[in-house]
């Protein structure tokens, strides 16, 4: 079949019509902004875990603010020795009081099928631990020997937790800390010779043992 003259005359107009040609060129430049938009969120979603799996491992900032002890109670100061000179036991603060006043101890427990560190079962990511009470044996302590026992605490491992003190020997009072999240909202965490509790970021309170930590090596 041969062209007519206005077949010719609309390919012409479809060649050299500038508005086509301005169509053409605007929706070329939509379809790179689109590819180019495509790309930058693919680079946004790979970069996102590595940022959150750097601030997962950065050590919280350990801060020692010690609370003033208690005034003696005068009925007990003016106590009589006792009159065969022996010398009367001072009697030590019981562990997991902190725990306690946060949340009330009862039955329960969760069993997890991978070892979780105590850091990680908080929650949500820690930016601050203030310490706020010692035990009798940590009255003048060091501070980056302390900063190094907090740390080897939240990195202790576990595959248990309880909703209570699962253990019947009586432990005294150790590490009592104000635990302070990434939005500054607070926890607590209390810690004596493996003995651990504390609430997490949902306010839910635990206990748990670990093994007990020891010194770093230099």
């Amino acid at each position: 079949m041969t062209p007519t003259r206005d077949d010719d005359t609309r390919h012409h107009d479809l060649q050299y019509n500038p508005g086509f040609q301005a169509g053409r060129v605007q929706g070329n430049a939509m379809h790179r902004s689109s590819k180019y938009f495509l790309v930058l969120l693919a680079f946004t979603a790979l970069a996102a875990p590595c940022a959150y799996t750097q601030d997962k491992n950065k050590d919280p900032r350990v801060v020692l603010e010690l609370e003033k002890s208690p005034p003696a109670n005068d009925s007990t100061a003016k106590e009589p020795a006792p009159a065969d000179g022996s010398v009367r036991p001072t009697p030590l603060q019981p562990f997991g009081k902190a725990c306690s006043a946060a949340g009330a101890p009862k039955d329960g427990y969760r069993n997890f099928d991978r070892p979780y560190s105590v850091n990680e079962l908080f929650g949500a990511p820690i930016a601050v631990i203030i310490i706020r009470r010692l035990g009798p044996s940590q009255e003048k302590p060091d501070r980056e020997e302390l900063r190094k026992h907090i740390v080897a605490v939240l990195a202790a491992q576990t595959t248990e937790v309880s909703r209570y003190e699962d253990w019947e020997e009586p432990v005294p009072l150790g590490i009592v800390a104000t635990i302070q999240f990434s939005d500054r909202t607070n926890g607590v965490l209390e810690e004596s010779s493996g003995h651990v509790c504390f609430s997490d970021y949902a306010g839910t309170v635990w206990w748990l043992r670990i093994p007990i930590p020891t010194k770093a090596q230099p």
